[in-house]
């Protein structure tokens, strides 16, 4: 049989090269860096091999390569859960817990009903490859199942995919509304998962169209052409938008804002530095020495006459050496408090409401804003993470 290689046959082998080259540098800054991109990284690789497997159907040199057939949808099944444990990880900050292995559960009904065919000799499955290359009706029906009958792999794998995609939108919907504001960082993140839903959504939604009108040629075709799109699509992101690939901005980014922080700085002598220094340091002492950030509604002018300084001294100090309000300054004594609790298994029990009032705040909205705003994470979602 004639080996077909063409424009599309060429694009989809770009397509996994670029693929693979990719996740192989999301899997690194993954496990160096940002560890809640390391879903991320096995789904472009696994999807990026399913693109293999489609490009050696489509030039027809699956016949050459006959260890291939049917491993597409191990692939694909694989990377069907990985795009939902992206958003999870990153919304929650969390990594890999044990029952995240539970997602391999249809890979592994997969893997028992097709394990007879899948160790078939090359010249047995050569033989069913020929049969079915120029049927994909017939391809898609996966026929050799041992415990299963024809036809239900690809619904099960269609009607899966979609329900983890709605999944993710339910993550992200609740993920934004549960910020106050978002960071340039999270802006960035909220607008590739909207483009990341998009590409995937017409992973699976034309499997849903051939049930009335659209025939099974057009439906691959369109698969296909989203599979190839998004895999160039994401690693050109990762190109524009670092963020996304190392967990932080791009220090390069930041060097305009650095220059003008620095341009707009107040210009003072050496001296007046070092005395500020040094109220800087007294400041420090006086307010973790006293634990005065632990009194609500605690203000400045309260510390003004506790440490015998002006306000506007104490907000000039602030400002010149942490860059925040007294607000600022006080809320991240409290936070990093009560991290230390939590770190030291203190609190376990108590509610939200409870945590809140130990650490100074009025109220758990405030300070659950306050927590979300300089941990990254919720009170609960913090200490749930301790206790995994």
């Amino acid at each position: 049989m004639e080996i077909n290689f063409d424009f599309i046959t060429f694009v989809h082998l770009a397509a996994v090269v670029v693929g693979i080259v990719s996740s192989a540098v999301i899997l690194y800054y993954g496990f160096r860096t940002n560890p809640v991109n390391q879903p991320l990284g096995i789904g472009q690789l696994s999807i990026s091999l399913g693109i293999f497997v489609s490009f050696s159907l489509v030039s027809q040199l699956i016949i050459q390569w006959p260890f291939l057939y049917r491993l597409g949808n191990v692939f694909v099944l694989i990377f069907i859960p990985l795009p939902y444990l992206y958003a999870v990880f990153y919304t929650q900050k969390r990594q890999w817990r044990w029952y995240d292995l539970l997602h391999l559960i249809p890979l592994l009904i997969y893997l028992v009903d097709y394990w007879d065919t899948l160790s078939l000799s090359s010249a047995q499955k050569t033989a069913l490859i020929l049969q079915e290359i120029n049927d994909l009706d017939l391809l898609g029906k996966f026929s050799q199942g041992k415990f299963i009958g024809p036809g239900f792999h690809q619904e099960f794998r269609t009607v899966l995919f979609s329900g983890y995609w709605v999944a993710q939108v339910i993550v992200l919907v609740r993920w934004v509304k549960s910020q106050t504001s978002l960071t340039p960082e999270n802006r960035v993140w909220k607008n590739w998962m909207i483009l990341f839903l998009g590409c995937q959504f017409f992973l699976w939604s034309p499997f849903y169209l051939t049930l009335f009108w659209l025939d099974k040629l057009t439906t691959y075709h369109i698969v296909n052409s989203f599979s190839v799109g998004w895999v160039m699509l994401s690693s050109l992101s990762l190109f524009f938008f670092p963020s996304l690939l190392y967990g932080k901005p791009f220090e390069g980014g930041n060097r305009i804002s650095k220059f003008t922080k620095t341009l707009t700085k107040p210009q003072i002598s050496e001296l007046d530095e070092k005395k500020l220094a040094d109220i800087m340091q007294e400041m420090e002492s006086k307010m973790e020495e006293e634990k005065l950030f632990l009194n609500a509604k605690y203000s400045i002018h309260d510390f003004s006459k506790d440490i015998n300084l002006p306000a506007y001294q104490i907000s000039k100090v602030l400002n010149a050496f942490k860059g925040l309000s007294f607000i600022g300054f006080i809320n991240q004594k409290r936070i990093l408090f009560c991290v230390k609790e939590f770190n030291e298994g203190k609190w376990s029990n108590y509610t939200v409401e409870a945590i809140a009032s130990e650490c100074g705040f009025s109220n758990r909205n405030s300070f659950t804003n306050a927590f979300k705003k300089i941990i990254g994470s919720s009170p609960s979602e913090y200490r749930e993470n301790l206790k995994n």
